[in-house]
């Protein structure tokens, strides 16, 4: 049987496509069901991705588009309609694509958070006010509209218990089941010895506490990707290969980002053995990483200075190490995909 991952976008360096890509993966290597990716847009190589069908509508969402979804309009959607005539399973796998549970019963929605909740954020306010002062007197109505579409799901998932929590408080339906982003585990791993350095990863758009940072850059030795800081070494355009050596030839990973719904960043650097510093109030993160055992979770800024210092000065046990790549494990390919297709064994088609 042929499962289908439907997407608005596949591309490089994005959480999103890796968690779709991966479950494909997962899939087609754990079931004897058939993957097949639908997306509005590709923008990487999907060469690398081996037999796994890639379905490219060639029709990427513009302003104009992404307006008329969140006004709950269904038509910038239509191009899906002629796969899903087909006979499988539908996983609506990202949020801009709420509204294609209009076109048909039976589909899964796997949340990776709220489309709607980017309004209530400050950055978002900052970086896109066209958008904000022409989307914010319609919230009520969005929210309302959405609630609707994912009311007609037959399944609703979500990728966090952060997430679920989002999906019930604005949508108004619990999500039956938590399936976190599968994790490669085979490619991150640990690989070095360490080193006395802290890596710090920062994701563009995402309020990073640029100045906790270069203040730590000032004490101890940073290597940051994402965004010059002061003192730090800056690392540019590097390949996955090289991620992978500098999660786990580093001491710690700094991860000062203040909320997302899983995040990819600390779950990769547990794999390759390196323990995670972020905030208690991040959302994801705070799940992923269990603090004392492989990371640490700080208050506010002053304790995460003060965490960092102090694991730069005095290091930890081996068994943080041990216990960090043990946590990553528990997001793997092969387990969150089993608990997917465990999930989908349930809907009759």
């Amino acid at each position: 049987m042929k499962i289908f991952l439907l997407t608005s976008h596949l591309k490089e360096r994005d959480g999103a496509s890796k968690a779709i890509i991966n479950f494909a993966k997962g899939i087609k290597t754990l079931s004897n069901n058939e993957p097949v990716i639908v997306s509005l847009s590709v923008s990487l190589d999907t060469s690398k991705l081996g037999n796994i069908e890639v379905v490219n509508l060639g029709k990427s969402l513009g302003i104009f588009s992404s307006f008329r979804i969140l006004l709950g309009s269904s038509s910038p959607l239509r191009p899906f309609r002629k796969y899903m005539l087909e006979d499988g399973k539908f996983i609506v796998a990202t949020d801009d694509l709420v509204p294609l549970s209009e076109f048909k019963n039976d589909l899964v929605y796997w949340s990776q958070g709220v489309l709607i909740s980017v309004f209530f954020w400050e950055p978002f306010y900052r970086k896109n006010k066209l958008i904000s002062v022409l989307g914010s007197p319609f919230l009520l109505h969005n929210t309302i509209k959405f609630s609707n579409f994912v009311r007609k799901y037959k399944i609703v998932l979500a990728n966090s218990k952060t997430s679920a929590v989002y999906v019930s408080l604005f949508y108004n339906r619990p999500p039956s089941s938590v399936v976190y982003p599968p994790l490669d585990t085979d490619f991150f791993k640990p690989s070095k010895s360490k080193e006395k350095f802290v890596v710090a990863i920062l994701k563009r758009g995402y309020p990073s506490h640029i100045e906790l940072l270069s203040k730590l850059a000032e004490k101890v030795k940073m290597k940051v990707i994402g965004y010059k800081i002061p003192n730090a070494d800056y690392l540019e355009k590097v390949s996955d290969e090289e991620l992978r050596d500098l999660y786990s030839s580093a001491l710690v990973t700094l991860y000062p980002v203040d909320f997302e719904y899983f995040g990819y960043i600390p779950v990769e650097s547990m794999a390759s053995g390196t323990p995670v510093i972020a905030f208690r109030y991040s959302g994801g993160p705070s799940e992923t990483i269990i603090d004392g055992r492989c990371g640490w979770l700080a208050s506010d800024e002053e304790e995460f200075y003060r965490l960092t210092m102090k694991i730069y000065r005095e290091g930890y046990s081996e068994d943080v190490n041990i216990q960090s790549r043990k946590r990553a494990e528990e997001f793997s390919i092969q387990n969150q995909t089993k608990l997917l297709l465990s999930i989908l064994d349930k809907l009759k088609v």
